[in-house]
């Protein structure tokens, strides 16, 4: 696979026009866009419609969880924009989950395990005795015994799940370089350690959203994943 396939640009932006024109300025240089919340809630279907036209593969990251019943409700509607892929919380549970696995078309059924901002003290502070890994681990067993296409969780996780897991699609946010900013990230790794590990979708939104040369920045992402730098 081409190496910039890999990379999807996460364009958690409100206002439309921003995210058309940015969304144009780099779509020679990534594989797909991810549509989050902040885009969502505020453009709607017709929003996503309108960065559909670009040409790339939508990535619509709406981490899906509720009762199964309004979760399927609302997966109806969202396959009707037919997305690359779309996005449920694993933690909905195994019932929710194998509602949803039978309703898929052309859209791929990813689940979240858990988020890149949460670490073992956060786990810890929820009630979890267990680390990050055997609480990801967990949610990818209710995940695949359901039938989702694929999983998103951090770098850390990948390795280990990618040799148990062989045919799912394993998307992986929590992506910077070194000299990159932290944010309210905390389980972190670098592209070329996320692709090594066995992922096949990078979420990349800050790195290349906030850089004042967004082409450069995705470059020298690839050049991280080709050559380590």
């Amino acid at each position: 696979m081409e190496t910039k396939k890999h990379i999807f640009c996460a364009l958690d932006f409100s206002n439309l026009e921003l995210t058309l024109s940015f969304a144009k300025k780099i779509k020679d240089h990534i594989g797909g866009i991810k549509l989050g919340l902040e885009f969502f809630t505020k453009n709607g279907p017709l929003g996503v419609e309108k960065l559909k036209k670009i040409g790339l593969p939508i990535f619509l990251d709406l981490k899906l969880h509720d009762i199964p019943n309004t979760v399927k409700q609302s997966l109806k509607n969202v396959l009707d924009l037919s997305p690359n892929y779309v996005t449920v919380h694993l933690s909905g549970g195994l019932n929710m989950l194998e509602e949803l696995a039978e309703m898929k078309k052309k859209t791929k059924i990813i689940g979240v395990s858990m988020l890149t901002n949460l670490d073992n003290h956060d786990l810890k502070r929820m009630g979890f005795s267990c680390g990050h890994k055997k609480f990801v681990e967990n949610l990818v067993k209710i995940g695949v015994k359901a039938g989702v296409d694929g999983i998103v969780s951090s770098p850390k996780e990948i390795k280990y799940l990618k040799s148990k897991y062989k045919s799912l699609i394993f998307v992986t946010p929590g992506i910077r370089l070194p000299k990159n900013k932290k944010n309210d990230q905390k389980r972190i790794e670098s592209p070329r350690f996320a692709i090594k590990a066995g992922s096949n979708i990078l979420v990349i939104g800050r790195p290349i959203t906030k850089s004042k040369n967004p082409v450069n920045a995705i470059q020298e992402i690839i050049k991280n994943i080709e050559y380590g730098k």
